[in-house]
């Protein structure tokens, strides 16, 4: 049985692991599924293949990305290539605006300021 410590920390990732993704894929321009697992994981935000690619598929899906097949110019098998499109950026950035309200939150909270 999950702890409630263990459930707070799965709720509070899966919003932020969308976030880093997205951060990432447009520091990037583009990337693929393997790829990502690796920079993320340089950064300590370990992510499971069976959590990171229904995420994309997800979010290339709500029209977050786009996902093209490339062959050319790779050595091994075709890969899937992820961008942001246009509505995925406009996406990000208010992620990105929410969550830095977030943290201005809590750092007041935790330092005791009046909101």
């Amino acid at each position: 049985m999950a702890t409630a410590s263990e459930n707070w920390k799965a709720q509070i990732r899966k919003g932020y692991l969308e976030l880093c993704i997205l951060l990432q894929i447009k520091r990037l321009g583009k990337v693929y599924g393997f790829d990502l697992l690796e920079r993320l994981s340089t950064v300590q935000l370990e992510v499971k293949e069976g959590t990171l690619y229904p995420l994309l598929n997800r979010m290339s899906a709500d029209g977050m990305l786009t996902a093209i097949w490339e062959t050319e110019n790779l050595k091994g098998h075709p890969r899937k290539f992820y961008a942001l499109t246009k509505a995925g950026t406009r996406f990000l950035s208010e992620m990105d605006s929410e969550f830095e309200h977030m943290v201005a939150i809590y750092h007041k909270l935790g330092k005791g300021e009046a909101l």
